[in-house]
């Protein structure tokens, strides 16, 4: 995120307000998702870079485009972004209202990572003990790592549990 987060704010926050208001949030998120891949194209992109390209064109585009998931809000939305030069920030604004509907739903995405693939017992134990001590209802996202060498490295937000045999022969060297 970074600097675009301070700009992105004001526009998650109203998003995020006027969803939960309409109930609506999984059609918001799904509409910021489908606008963040469409930025993320690179011919967009180049686009949304050129100060010669016009406003209006792009908000245009972007509501052809997008125009399976947008209802009037949204379309509005979309266009008032491009008006103010903020198509860009999208990615920014959908990650914020991602861990705004994450805080009200008290869920949290930690990803996990491990040397070989876990089974499907062990990733429901795990989920159900940082469950009980996030306070969150916890979905895993797993990956594997082979230089982990063993054991796994959970990421809950800002919090990291290095339990791979790595980060205790990182933490052996260091003690040494």
């Amino acid at each position: 995120m970074g600097d675009m987060t301070t700009i992105a704010r004001p526009y998650a926050i109203a998003a995020f307000e006027y969803a939960l208001q309409k109930n609506a949030l999984s059609a918001w998120e799904r509409m910021l998702h489908s606008a963040v891949l469409l930025v993320k194209e690179k011919m967009i992109g180049t686009l949304l870079s050129s100060p010669s390209v016009d406003k209006t064109k792009i908000a245009n585009l972007f509501c052809d485009v997008l125009s399976a998931v947008l209802d009037t809000e949204k379309r509005n939305f979309i266009l008032l972004l491009a008006e103010n030069n903020r198509l860009p920030i999208l990615p920014d604004i959908a990650q914020l209202f991602a861990n705004y509907r994450a805080e009200y739903e008290k869920s949290m995405t930690v990803q996990v990572t491990s040397a070989i693939a876990l089974d499907e017992q062990y990733q429901h134990k795990l989920a159900a003990s940082l469950t009980k001590r996030l306070k969150k209802q916890v979905s895993l996202q797993c990956a594997i790592d082979a230089t982990l060498l063993g054991g796994i490295v959970i990421r809950a937000g800002d919090v990291v549990i290095d339990g791979s045999v790595r980060g205790k022969l990182n933490r052996l060297y260091e003690s040494l």
